[in-house]
């Protein structure tokens, strides 16, 4: 699947844009510009005129800044942990930086580490700054999912390349401005930006002003005597014994080959411009080929070849300016979770279809067993609704108590028993019977008298019979109405009474 990138680099006297397609390890330049910027408030019409000449589309959009409105301090921290130094990192820079550390979003690199803390390169970024910008290049339909400085991308691309010694000096030079980096065994361990290009006019004595040839290089030989100047200051403050191997030149002054070869021979050490670097790792569609400026698009081609991976790269889109979310940012990927999502619907609907197909056979398996066990059950059954139901009922029917005996059966059982009751209780005991039930092994027995000595005396009288294993008082109360007495009788049958 073909995905799109766009790296935009915002450095203090252009804005560039560069968009690479990749298809698996093949990664082509098919869109590229470069627009002029006089100054930070001129960037929305600028962002304007450079979307207008590259196809913005749904791919990835990451951004580089130059050092203009960054505060740099290269700081000791007794901690190693990250989250430790997270904490103090604050408190350390709260009376180094001229706008409250509150203010400003603060990101780092660890430059070496050891038993007595870490090391570190501070960047601090305002707020109010980067929320312009970002406010920018949403007014331009971009939403970049990485900000970070241009030249630490471009030494971190440069790293990945075996050949690169472990110490060398990045010099990105601008129209108004150069920056230095160090990369000291392998880590970026010093930023300064200098007030100083080759391309800046010299006011002379005589109020003329030098060109060609002799402007250039004066103002080179000042910035070489800048950058001696600066290794000189990091080693002391740093103890740090610093040598650098070659010099890496950046921005659109690296073209210039006599240039190049100018530094080398001010620095004393090889030079080699950034752009022969990072050219040779892209592949350049034709059609753009007449646009394409290898030295302008380095810092653009670093920040696609990087992304914002590592250690080495700090990212401003932090805290409040974090994305919401990186992912379905393209049409590709928007179209796969479709996909994936079609897939999980269809899977699921089958597994509940095939789920429901198996329960409907159990049932249907189940109730076929259930009506041919009523029907070896229940022979005489005629008409068989829900046998579940109707064998229930039959159950509750067969267990039921036998309460309606027939008046005369055998020696005619039902009249004995009433006779030898009645025949029991005391003459002189009046009784209502309100209910009495007589089943196979028992009679119960309700009714009203006048005391509770009455029930005593039924009771008692009762037991005397031989019909009867146990005669028990159930209930006996006072009904509040009538004034009597309400009473049950159990009495427990013998075995053929």
């Amino acid at each position: 699947m073909k995905r799109q990138t766009l790296a935009l680099d915002i450095g203090d006297d252009s804005v560039t844009a560069v968009v690479v397609r990749h298809s698996g390890q093949d990664r082509r330049v098919v869109a590229c510009a470069s627009v002029e910027l006089r100054s930070r408030e001129d960037l929305d019409p600028a962002l304007a005129e450079l979307v207008g000449q590259v196809p913005v589309g749904d791919g990835v959009c990451v951004c580089g800044v130059s050092l203009d409105g960054v505060s740099l301090r290269n700081l000791r921290i007794p901690f190693t942990d990250r989250r430790r130094i997270d904490q103090v990192l604050p408190l350390e820079l709260e009376d180094q930086l001229p706008v409250p550390v509150a203010d400003q979003v603060v990101d780092y690199l660890v430059t070496g580490s050891g038993e007595g803390g870490s090391t570190l390169l501070v960047a601090c970024l305002e707020k109010e700054r980067l929320g312009r910008d970002l406010d920018s290049l949403r007014r331009a339909g971009l939403r970049p999912r990485l900000v970070t400085l241009r030249d630490l991308v471009l030494a971190s691309s440069l790293l990945r390349d075996p050949s690169m010694p472990d110490d060398f000096l990045l010099l990105d030079i601008g129209r108004f401005s150069s920056s230095i980096l160090f990369v000291h065994r392998r880590r970026a361990v010093f930023f300064r930006r200098l007030a100083i290009s080759p391309f800046l006019p010299v006011a002379t004595a005589d109020a003329g002003t030098l060109t060609g040839s002799d402007r250039d290089a004066g103002l080179t030989r000042d910035l070489c005597a800048e950058i001696m100047r600066s290794i000189g200051l990091f080693t002391i403050s740093s103890g740090t014994d610093f040598q650098p191997e070659r010099v890496m030149v950046g921005g659109a002054p690296s073209a210039d080959p006599q240039l190049v070869r100018r530094i080398s021979t001010e620095l004393a050490m090889e030079a080699l411009p950034c752009d022969s670097v990072e050219t040779a790792r892209m592949q350049v569609d034709t059609r753009v080929q007449e646009t394409y400026q290898p030295a302008r698009m380095a810092h653009a081609l670093a920040l696609v070849r990087n992304g914002g991976r590592g250690r080495q790269v700090v990212n401003f889109l932090k805290g409040e300016f974090a994305p919401a979310s990186l992912l379905l940012v393209s049409g590709p990927q928007r179209l796969a979770a479709v996909a994936v999502a079609v897939i999980l619907l269809v899977g699921v609907l089958s597994w509940l279809g095939l789920g429901y197909r198996g329960l409907r056979d159990r049932y249907d398996r189940l109730g076929t067993e259930m009506t041919t066990m009523y029907r070896e059950t229940f022979p005489g059954a005629t008409r068989i609704v829900d046998p579940l139901v109707q064998m229930k009922a039959n159950v509750r029917d067969v267990q039921a108590p036998s309460i309606a005996s027939p008046l005369f059966s055998g020696e005619k059982r039902v009249l004995n028993i009433l006779a030898d009751i009645s025949a029991r209780v005391p003459e002189s005991v009046r009784i209502q019977v309100a209910r009495m039930v007589i089943d196979q092994e028992s009679v119960q027995m309700k009714g009203m008298t006048d005391t509770f000595n009455n029930v005593n005396l039924i009771q008692s009288g009762l037991r005397k019979s031989p019909r009867f294993a146990d005669v028990a008082i159930v209930s006996a109360a006072a009904d509040k109405e009538s004034g009597m007495i309400r009473f049950e009788l159990r009495l427990q049958l013998r075995e053929g009474a």
